[in-house]
């Protein structure tokens, strides 16, 4: 045995080149956010297993997909579990990754001698949202049909080359077939080959200039602190990182694994079930993104779903050479931790506004606990048959936080006029605001005007009623 264990010691190189890998030894003072990047690289490999797996039973096909993830969440020994680990586990790498990345800045690990690995980090960091982009469209539901429609319409803003950029990514026109086939090859075949690529050019980066540990070192000549000396004999990769990084691990697959046996995978109606009232919308991490594009409109649309986002990556790449300094502390960098603190504020608070805005609209209206008389009654009716509660809420109700709230407009000082001319054309009004035109006959505009003058709710008690109800009560006036 122990010939045979020499001999193959010998063949895969494990005294020269395994052996030194296995027990370099790192600075001593890593915490447990040093393991984030194992913790990445080991969540990949459980997606690309339950992948694998998934990939036998799933026919990427518009007529048999939907099927099939019935048939695997159903009929498959454990596929309800294996879809969900797949799942919870894509939404943990995205966090594990995002998290990893923010931890580099905040620490200034991306500084030189760093500068290419920061660089692969950010490459991983899109091909793991490539991976969530192309994957919600396999289980070809509502959701998935919906938001590669919207998505796929972004490249179309860019000059010149946009509608090439779409056609290619959809293999046509529209999404068909054809791109569902095409986003099942580059989900199962590119991005996993690309991923694997720089993971092990990652790892090979860090092993080659080290882990930053603790940033505790200043710039030389910028001060008097000095750097801690590191007991380098009492930290080695194996067996003491790697105890760390396990711990680690077995916390986070015990959470994926318990969000896969208790929470349901959502799966909507198959794609082109017809439903009037649906509302296209992305993956949470793509949820800022979406709530991001509401802020523009018309030729300004461009600035939200491109400049943004693209120079957001650009900034990201060019991160270590735009940081001309060699401090790394978060006290030492007080404007980076400031642009920092506030892009991770900012993206959190759009995906909230996302998620606040995907809840179903213009199923309740506020009205007054009174009755309407003729006119108002009418623009009762027109408030729902124009769905404004697509945008508007009433009293913090029924609507989707877009436009401003409703009520209270006669304590607001507005008149029916100024109600009218706003509806008939906002811009004349605010060259700001993005509502569009409502090209209404004079007696609906009056009567729309009316109705919104009524939610004067510091006068009137509120009613809730639901939309069937408030077309009854506008019909039932009408006819009176």
């Amino acid at each position: 045995m122990l010939r045979l264990g020499d001999f193959i010691g010998d063949r895969i190189g494990w005294n020269r080149y395994l052996k030194p890998f296995m027990y370099e030894k790192l600075p001593s003072d890593m915490g447990w956010l040093t393991t984030l990047g194992s913790l990445c690289a080991l969540i990949f490999m459980v997606e690309a297993a339950t992948g694998m797996f998934l990939a036998m039973y799933y026919n990427p096909s518009p007529e048999l997909a939907y099927e099939s993830i019935l048939y695997i969440m159903n009929d498959v020994t454990m596929g309800r579990m294996l879809r969900g680990v797949h799942h919870w586990g894509a939404g943990a790498m995205v966090i594990l990754v995002f998290v990893h990345m923010a931890t580099n800045f905040f620490t200034g690990a991306f500084k030189a001698p760093r500068e290419l690995t920061w660089v692969v980090g950010v490459v991983i960091l899109l091909i793991t949202l490539g991976f969530g982009f192309t994957g919600y469209l396999l289980p070809w539901d509502q959701k998935a049909y919906w938001a590669t429609v919207v998505s796929a319409n972004i490249p179309g803003d860019i000059p010149v080359i946009g509608d090439f950029i779409t056609r290619i990514m959809l293999g046509g026109d529209r999404v068909s077939g054809l791109t569902l086939t095409r986003f099942y090859a580059i989900h199962m075949l590119l991005l996993p080959g690309l991923m694997g690529l720089c993971i092990v050019l990652h790892i090979y980066l860090v092993r080659i200039h080290g882990m930053a540990g603790n940033p505790a070192v200043k710039a030389p000549g910028a001060g008097k602190e000095q750097a801690e000396p590191r007991t380098e004999a009492t930290y080695r990769f194996y067996p003491e990182h790697l105890s760390k990084c396990a711990v680690a691990f077995a916390v986070v697959l015990s959470v994926v694994m318990l969000l896969a046996f208790f929470c349901h995978v959502p799966l909507e109606d198959m794609a082109g079930t017809l439903d009037e009232s649906y509302l296209p919308r992305p993956e949470w991490y793509y949820m800022w993104l979406f709530q991001l594009l509401t802020f523009f409109s018309g030729s300004s649309e461009v600035v939200g779903s491109l400049v943004i986002p693209a120079g957001g990556i650009l900034i990201l790449i060019l991160m270590p050479w735009l940081s001309r300094t060699n401090f790394r502390r978060v006290s030492d960098r007080p404007l980076a931790t400031a642009v920092g603190t506030a892009c991770i504020i900012g993206i959190v608070y759009l995906t909230i506004m996302g998620f606040a805005g995907t809840k179903p609209y213009g199923k309740i209206i506020p009205v007054p606990d009174r009755e309407l008389n003729l006119s108002e009654a009418s623009g009762l009716k027109v408030f729902v048959n124009r769905e404004c509660a697509y945008c508007h809420n009433i009293n913090g109700r029924g609507g989707r936080i877009q436009g401003p709230d409703l009520a209270n407009m006669v304590r607001k000082k507005r008149t029916r006029d100024q109600l009218m001319k706003y509806i008939r054309d906002p811009q004349s009004v605010s060259r700001w605001s993005i509502m569009p035109k409502y090209d209404l006959n004079e007696k609906d505009l009056i009567s729309l005007a009316d109705f919104i003058l009524t939610l004067d709710f510091k006068t009137n008690r509120m009613r809730i009623i639901d939309r069937e109800m408030a077309l009854e009560v506008a019909g039932g006036n009408q006819r009176e």
